[in-house]
């Protein structure tokens, strides 16, 4: 529970015992390699902090076409935010790319915290901008940046060369894996 303990104080300042009465409401989850967390039309119920592992959040297309629209590691959260928010259902799914170790809460534990107790909406709010800006981001670098400036970017971060597949990586900046292929063949 350490590393759920560390979260939640890097964002804001909880008295120990209120951060032992936050933390019991996570549970611990091992979740196997490949496992669907969430799929279309399901309501995002959890938010999880993932200890170990990677995750990714996608759709498909009418075309039956995978579209990677988010990849997350540890040392962070992963959920459907417009459907745990919302509390619609959601048009992606949420898939383990990695055997990962998460603490997840339900919406309806978390609400109760945010009322119980007063200085944990600090780290909520926080949380939520560190999403809503990395939303932007991906927004960004999808819109803005050419496919050649979104594979350099990636490969400074060494996380994603490493273990997300050619496919996944490919859907993730917007491209076929063929060209994916091209433009791994024009840097090696």
């Amino acid at each position: 529970m350490q590393h759920i303990s560390d979260f939640i104080s890097s964002y804001t300042d909880i008295p120990a015992d209120e951060l032992e009465q936050i933390i019991s409401c996570f549970s611990y989850q091992v979740i196997e390699k490949d496992t669907i967390l969430l799929r279309k039309g399901q309501v995002a119920d959890t938010i999880s902090f993932i200890a170990a592992g990677c995750f990714r959040v996608y759709a498909i297309t009418e075309k039956e076409q995978d579209i990677t629209t988010w990849i997350v590691f540890e040392n962070t959260v992963i959920t459907e935010p417009t459907s745990f928010l919302t509390r619609q259902p959601s048009r992606y799914y949420i898939q383990s790319l990695e055997r990962s170790e998460v603490y997840s809460i339900t919406h309806e534990h978390l609400q109760q915290l945010y009322s119980d107790i007063p200085g944990f909406q600090e780290f909520g709010r926080k949380l939520m901008e560190k999403l809503l800006v990395s939303s932007m981001c991906r927004a960004t670098f999808l819109l803005l940046d050419t496919p050649q400036e979104r594979y350099d970017r990636l490969m400074k971060q060494e996380e994603y060369m490493q273990r997300i597949s050619l496919k996944h990586l490919a859907s993730y900046i917007g491209v076929t894996p063929t060209s994916l292929s091209r433009l791994r063949a024009r840097i090696h």
